[in-house]
């Protein structure tokens, strides 16, 4: 047929090629795993991981190894968003639950979970015999030892991913257990006594070192990421030209997918003699399709759900509480607010205690974004609309980048994905970082493309705004997105340089305006301009690589892997609520098609750049997601619905050759339409939305109710915390974890409201609040049981 020969059977030989080679390269990094070796040298254990070495000492004669048994449902991030390394949000009990259901079965065979944490190829060596044994493995099954002197136990770890644990039982019938674990970043070797009543660390050191296994979890993830993609084009190829040969009675009363081009000359009219508030209208229906909008004002309407019903209008992590806090100082006309009485009583999260004052260790641009909420009595309301907002600016963007058709699916992917709409409902600085960031990007677009010299006044501002937010994540932001604007632009740029000397030097000042603010703000609090909150609160909190960085006392490449892995991981659960490798699958059709335009390989160049930029920090971050890489929605929503679109212009293309060839050989003469939409396209991606809307939505409502941000064991009525029927009292706790999460955000800064929140548990801390606070009754709070509150009064 002719589309065969115009779409070419040498692409169709070259995908079948390219295909082959993805799962052998992927068969290959399955080789790649973590080797594992126990030496043993009268009773002496030396412990080796790769490069990592860990002389242990004496610990006995092993009789027996026995790889721990785990759960199989236990993951670091589990289909529905949940985790067991930070939040330790997962609920073993509910996927055992589901376990056997297609739905969960059908993720596990795409994830390979059983192919994680695997240990694998056993050998025993006996040095002295000149023997090694190789050995099935099964966990929880003892392996007898031979009792030798000199004993070496090989082993490989595929594809590491939760902790995983080797115990060594001892002739004394003590015991050992050597534990690997990426996330906390540790190899530790644990000795039980034989009543195991006496445990003891006997080993530690830093894990992982060694980068090439990670770095293959890494690339195994594009490839498989990759092949889906393949698999998804074939589908849609196959399954439009089986639609077209059953439909050739088709009258083409089907349309979707309308040309840019004739869509914009229907669109582009004059809106000349118009009021305001339809030129806005015109403007944004002509980027936007309206029911792009009108998914804009649902999504607002569930994020502010979200916000003030889940959330119940409060933060839930330590950085969003300390925005919180610095934001309801600044409501009050100041940056620092001086130290309370008892004021070692009083630890928030993040917040310095310093030269009498108090303050937050962050930059002033979010919450000086919610001081106007907090003047309202809703500050719970300013990031839903900054979110909401966001996502409009990225559809003008994606318009002016590309047309309406992937301006407008970006839009509605945006307003359907959990990862925004939780992230967008918190007080973290991404939603309003977002914000800046965008609308700073649509100006500087619009100043390029020949608008108003206001226009590049508005980026600087914006993006001013952004660096302070989110400082160092702002600048390269601001960096790649104003390199690809000035690239793309740059024939217009060349013609009407001339015009740029007035505003560009307007702007520079404005810039440095912002530099000025951002070393003032360091100069008030610290008194050194070059010496920021946060790095006086923790210097190590910082980029790069080597010792004395981050809590985990240093940080490698083979760490920065590992954060890449799991911000991808999170990234492939939550951004779509699709099944796993389809969330990114639909980004690499135009390039593996040959498809792709500049802005395509532009914008993946940024989403590259801003991801692999966080493996140079300590910390993965995940909460609500990989919420380190949502200032990169702009680029993962324009590339997934740029190749939404090319897809099912592909998928069009047998059709239109299907629908020639039945006119060339028609002896009835029977006139059939060519198809303008491609059926099989609009099925998948409704098939996919289907599975957030039925399955991955509700159960984040689910995990959700009744938001506390504690690990899933805490159930707590927040409601009865957050309206007490006490008044003029202080309430305390001696549990940190739950002061700092939940209660220290509802203090005052100068702690004059009518109920004060301390942590304190003892009868001397007690008569320091006394003192500090006279007249006031205090209660201790519990939680007891299915999450009540209870309240009990503390004798003066």
């Amino acid at each position: 047929m002719q589309w065969f020969s115009t779409y070419g059977w040498r692409k169709v030989a070259g995908l079948l090629l390219l295909t082959i080679f993805l799962c052998l390269l992927d068969r290959v990094c399955y080789h790649i795993t973590v080797p594992v070796t126990l030496e043993i040298r009268h009773q002496s254990l030396q412990v080796r991981v790769g490069t990592t070495t860990l002389n242990v000492g004496k610990v006995g004669t092993p009789q027996y190894l026995i790889f721990a048994d785990e759960d199989p449902v236990l993951h670091e991030y589990q289909m529905d968003g949940t985790d067991s390394t930070n939040n330790f949000s997962l609920d073993p009990t509910y996927f055992q639950h589901i376990a056997s259901s297609p739905y969960y079965r059908f993720q596990a065979w795409m994830r390979d979970l059983d192919g994680t944490s695997l240990w694998r190829d056993l050998q025993i060596e006996q040095p002295h015999k000149a023997q090694i044994h190789t050995i099935p493995l099964k966990p929880g099954v003892p392996i007898p030892l031979s009792g030798e002197a000199v004993l070496n136990i090989h082993v490989q770890l595929q594809r590491p991913e939760t902790p995983r644990t080797l115990n060594l039982v001892l002739a004394d019938h003590s015991s050992v257990h050597i534990t690997l674990n990426r996330n906390d970043r540790f190899i530790n070797v644990i000795h039980n006594s034989p009543d195991l009543f006496n445990e003891k660390e006997i080993g530690r050191t830093y894990f992982p070192q060694d980068p090439l296994p990670f770095a293959a979890m890494v690339i195994s993830f594009i490839i498989r990421t990759l092949l889906w993609s393949l698999a998804l084009l074939m589908l849609v190829i196959v399954g439009d030209s089986v639609i077209a040969l059953l439909n050739k009675q088709a009258t083409g009363r089907w349309q979707f997918l309308r040309s840019y081009k004739n869509e914009h000359a229907i669109l582009r009219q004059s809106v000349q003699n118009k009021n305001a508030v339809r030129r806005v209208w015109e403007a944004l229906t002509t980027a936007i399709h309206p029911s792009g909008l009108l998914c804009l004002i649902g999504s607002l309407c569930f994020i502010l759900w979200i916000a003030r019903v889940q959330y119940h209008g409060m933060p839930h992590i330590y950085d969003a509480n300390a925005y919180f806090f610095a934001a309801k100082m600044y409501a009050h006309g100041q940056l620092s607010a001086p130290l309370p009485p008892a004021a070692s009583l009083f630890p928030g999260p993040f917040m310095l205690q310093y030269g009498g004052q108090w303050f937050a260790q962050y930059p002033p641009g979010t919450a000086l974004t919610l001081m106007p909420g907090m003047w309202l009595g809703h500050p719970w309301m300013v990031e839903p609309v900054c979110g909401t907002l966001s996502l409009l600016g990225i559809g003008l963007i994606l318009a002016r980048l590309y047309n309406r058709q992937v301006a407008t699916l970006a839009v509605i992917l945006g307003t359907l994905s959990p990862f925004y709409s939780y992230l967008a409902a918190s007080y973290l600085s991404h939603a309003i970082a977002l914000f800046y960031l965008v609308w700073g990007w649509w100006a500087l677009l619009r100043f390029l493309q020949g608008g108003a010299a206001w226009n590049i006044w508005l980026a600087t501002m914006c993006f001013g705004l952004a660096a302070l937010t989110r400082d160092l994540v702002g600048v390269l932001w601001i960096v790649l997105v104003t390199a690809i604007s000035i690239y793309l632009c740059w024939s217009q740029v060349r013609l009407s340089w001339r015009r740029w000397w007035l505003p560009f030097l307007v702007a520079l000042g404005l810039a440095l305006c912002f530099v000025g603010i951002s070393l003032g703000f360091n100069q008030l609090l610290t008194h050194d301009p070059l010496l920021s909150p946060r790095s006086l609160f923790y210097a190590p909190d910082t980029w790069g690589f080597g010792s004395g960085i981050g809590f985990y006392g240093q940080h490698t490449l083979a760490a920065g892997l590992v954060n890449l892995d799991e911000n991808l991981t999170s990234l492939a659960i939550d951004l779509y609520g699709w099944p796993f490798y389809t969330t990114l699958a639909f980004m690499a059709i135009p390039f593996l098609t040959r498809q792709a335009r500049l802005i395509d390989w532009l914008l993946l160049l940024c989403l590259v750049l801003m991801a692999g930029a966080y493996i140079g920090y300590f910390y993965h971050g995940i909460y609500l997601g990989p919420r380190y890489l949502f200032e990169t929605l702009p680029f993962l929503l324009g590339l997934t619905a740029r190749g939404i679109v090319t897809l099912a212009a592909l998928g069009r293309k047998p059709g239109h050759s299907i629908v020639q060839w039945s006119k060339d050989t028609a002896t009835n003469h029977v006139s059939l339409a060519a198809p303008r939409w491609s059926l099989s396209t609009v099925l998948l991606v409704g098939s996919l939305l289907a599975c957030n809307l039925l399955y991955f939505l509700p159960r984040q409502i689910e995990v959700h109710k009744d938001y506390n941000g504690l690990p899933a064991n805490y159930q707590i009525d927040m409601a009865a915390i957050y309206q007490p029927q006490f008044h003029h009292a202080i309430v305390v706790t001696n549990n940190y974890v739950f002061y700092q999460m939940v209660l220290f955000p509802i203090n005052d800064p100068v702690l004059h409201n009518d109920v004060i929140y301390a942590l304190a548990g003892e009868p001397a801390q007690y008569a320091q609040l006394h003192q500090a606070f006279p007249g006031r009754k205090i209660y201790q709070i519990s939680i007891v049981n299915n999450g009540t509150i209870q309240y009990d009064s503390i004798d003066n």
